[in-house]
């Protein structure tokens, strides 16, 4: 059977989808073609000419390609051997194996090929389509690997995949000329498989084992490990309970597997999802980071550097145990690709570029103190307002005196869930207009801490059921969360309305906190910089009830809070009411100034 395909500029994915075409409706896959396609490169990879072309004297069948390559790599390559009969027998499509055989045989003479078409078919065709979140574009390995002080002694990665990373630190420890002990592990077994292969097509020896590196079984023993490089799965891990009273959350707990790996000096570098750095669920795991003073480097990722459209905001920690107490962390936020620096000179950024991206780096970042550092969010773009230039350059975190008395809360605080309950608003989209329906507060109804009713929409809720979960009432306050700018009110009498989901709601509990005292601290420079630490998303900014529930309200006695908020609230009113006053005083003078000119008649 001779089969032609068009050549395209994509020639290692072109048989796939010619063959994926020709089967649509069948049972056969993308995936299927590809573990397939991969089988057949590797094993024409491990055969010599002679078998080779014994096989390309006649039509033969996926199962004997597969028993002649497996009795080949037994006498030469027990290991690979089994990994071979592993990966290459998750799918048999005896269907569409002579045709791929056709295609990939034509470049069986080239090792070097057959080892570099195996990559492309890995990265980015297999992993895209078998699991979205093992995406490890080829400029962030390379970068995990710079931020590494490469020596002699043992490298780890525990979630290893298809095993990309651990393959580029072996081949760039063998170009330092250092003696690295490479282990990995992965828990999923065709990766585990495929991982194994491909260091062996790349003639490197690593210890590897398929379990799951947090509940599994140790292959290496705890505390190490002198290098370690982690790009978990995104979804996370399972809890793991760390002290008594710290309990690891799940995104954070791949991080600390891998710390518990690293030795007494060791340096690890690990992605963690943007919102594990603020999310409020792991502020006590945060703090006990901070604590062991192993955070070394942290740094925003650049979204847009992704091919994956998909990919969520994530960060790398680089963590480094053996830190003295006073030695600062870098704060690193990446530029967005493609995008010029103005500010310090730097050229268009291409990420998939070959070049070393430290440099972008070192231009980009800047260090923080300990001592400076908040547990409530640890992401760079909180760090980054406030910087000062030392003499020696470097750029270095600091707030002013005035800024530090306005932000940094006293001791005495208390997380706004004990002293005021939230709810959220209703989500309207699918629910139609209709003029004799349910009055929705939204956004635009919220001016200058007012509710303005005069322009507010209803909608025909006639079927959803516990409306009254959204029905706001006097005292509650009403906080945006969506958008930059925080819009605050406190509703002043009871309304038939309901909080759409534009909004939080506050009800205080008034045997706790006053309301008008809550809402001016929510006001107030504290309590927006607060405000600004629980917003997530860098385009749109989000508050999530569960942050606003954790939220630190600095607390005084509750008759202290009464006085002192009535006294503001008399003086904010006395003003207001002057204000009103000259604006109409304002208006008259003009009317009069109209009427003099003779444009009276026309006003």
């Amino acid at each position: 059977m001779k089969l032609r395909f068009r050549h395209t500029s994509s020639v290692h994915t072109d048989p796939i989808r010619e063959i994926l075409n020709q089967t649509r409706g069948k049972d056969c896959s993308m995936v299927d073609l590809l573990i397939q396609s991969i089988s057949l490169c590797i094993g024409f990879y491990f055969l010599d000419e002679g078998a080779i072309r014994s096989l390309q004297s006649g039509v033969i069948l996926q199962k004997d390609f597969e028993n002649i390559v497996d009795e080949y790599l037994r006498k030469t390559k027990p290991k690979t051997a089994a990994s071979f009969r592993e990966f290459s027998q998750v799918r048999l499509l005896e269907d569409t194996f002579q045709q791929l055989f056709l295609y990939w045989a034509q470049f069986s003479k080239d090792k070097n090929k057959l080892r570099r078409l195996v990559e492309r078919l890995i990265y980015p065709n297999l992993i895209r389509y078998y699991r979205a979140d093992l995406m490890v574009p080829a400029w962030l390995e390379r970068f995990a690997v710079d931020l590494l002080p490469i020596a002699d002694g043992i490298f780890y990665d525990g979630t290893a995949g298809a095993g990309g990373v651990a393959i580029r630190l072996a081949k760039y420890g063998q170009e330092k000329e250092c003696d690295i002990q490479v282990f990995t592990k992965e828990i999923d077994p065709l990766l585990f498989h495929l991982s194994i292969l491909r260091s062996q097509m790349h003639g490197l020896e690593f210890r590897q084992a398929n379990e799951d590196c947090i509940q599994g079984s140790q292959l290496l023993a705890k505390g190490k490990a002198n290098m370690s490089i982690m790009f978990p799965p995104l979804r996370g891990g399972e809890p793991i309970q760390v002290t008594d009273t710290i309990v690891c959350g799940s995104d954070w707990s791949y991080a600390f597997h891998q710390l518990e790996m690293l030795s007494e000096t060791g340096v690890g570098v690990c992605r963690i999802p943007n919102g594990a750095l603020f999310n409020a669920k792991n502020i006590d795991f945060r703090k006990y980071l901070l604590e062991l003073n192993v955070i070394d480097t942290i740094i925003a990722l650049p979204k847009n550097a992704f091919s994956f459209s998909a990919m969520p905001a994530t960060s790398l920690i680089v963590f480094r145990k053996g830190r003295k107490r006073d030695d600062v962390v870098q704060m690193v936020e990446l530029p967005l690709s493609g995008q010029p620096e103005q500010k310090n000179g730097l050229d268009s950024i291409n990420y998939n570029s070959r070049k070393s991206i430290l440099p972008i780096m070192q231009e980009k970042g800047f260090s923080v103190y300990p001592s400076e550092l908040d547990a409530f969010n640890l992401s760079p773009q909180k760090y980054s307002y406030h910087l000062r230039r030392q003499d020696s350059g470097r750029q270095v975190y600091s707030y002013t005196s005035e800024q530090k008395a306005a932000i940094d809360l006293p001791s005495r605080t208390v997380p706004l869930q004990d002293v005021a309950k939230i709810y959220r608003g209703i989500n309207v989209a699918g629910f139609s207009l209709y003029s004799e329906g349910t009055e929705v507060l939204r956004l635009s109804d919220v001016q200058n801490s007012q509710i303005c009713m005069d322009k507010i929409i209803r909608y025909d809720l006639s079927k959803r059921e516990n409306l009254e979960r959204y029905e706001i009432k006097t005292g509650d306050i009403l906080i945006s969360c969506k958008g930059k700018a925080v819009k605050l009110c406190v509703v002043s009498k009871d309304m038939p309305v309901i909080l759409s989901h534009d909004f939080l709601g506050i009800r205080t509990d008034d045997t706790k906190i006053d309301r008008w005292y809550l809402f001016y601290y929510l006001q107030s420079p504290a309590g927006q910089r607060a405000i600004q630490q629980i917003q997530m998303g860098s385009s749109i900014p989000m508050i999530r009830a569960v942050d606003l529930e954790h939220l630190p309200i600095y607390y005084i006695p509750l008759a202290q809070q009464i006085q002192y908020a009535e006294e503001l609230r008399r003086v904010n009113t006395h003003v207001e009411e002057q204000l009103m006053a000259l604006q109409e005083l304002k208006q008259r003078a003009y009317k009069q100034y109209y009427q003099k000119i003779g444009l009276g008649e026309t006003l």
